[in-house]
């Protein structure tokens, strides 16, 4: 019971994932490990000295 839940909630999650990485390839030229270590700056200064939200991670950068 609890496997087709998950599987109904992660494969839409995986699904977006792969689709934000192979855009940021095309779109900006990006290899995954530097979108990854993007995020994870993004994700550092989130209530930080700087005053990000997390909904201030969907603007566009």
């Amino acid at each position: 019971m609890a496997l087709e839940a998950s599987l109904r909630t992660a494969a839409p999650l995986v699904g977006a994932g792969l689709d934000r990485i192979i855009h940021a390839d095309y779109a900006e030229g990006l290899d995954p490990l530097d979108l990854a270590a993007r995020a994870d700056v993004a994700l550092a200064l989130v209530n930080g000295e700087t005053g990000l939200s997390v909904v201030d991670l969907l603007e566009p950068a």
